[in-house]
């Protein structure tokens, strides 16, 4: 199981880092990655960005929320929104 969480780790910190533009520049490329891995169908990722565009708050963090509880249950889902945040919040720290 800590596979599961150590990749869902792996691929929202890899969206994170390669998109640009803010959470919903990020709904794209996370999309992709996230139907590659083959954790979600396209009608389902809509249903992840919908719920999240009802919710107040970051898009992206709460998508990727969504997609880590799909997979792995609670814990998929701080891995994934570790994933989005921790990396863009390092190199905002840095800088």
């Amino acid at each position: 199981m800590f596979e599961t969480y150590l990749r869902l780790f792996l691929v929202f910190t890899k969206v994170a880092l390669f998109s640009w533009g803010g959470g919903p520049a990020s709904l794209a490329l996370m999309q992709r990655e996230v139907i590659a891995e083959g954790w979600s169908t396209p009608d389902d990722f809509a249903t992840a960005i919908a719920l999240s565009n009802a919710m107040p708050g970051p898009t992206a963090p709460q998508a990727s929320a969504y997609v880590g509880y799909k997979v792995a249950g609670f814990w998929g889902a701080v891995f994934a929104v570790t994933g989005t945040v921790i990396p863009t919040t390092i190199l905002v720290l840095i800088l």
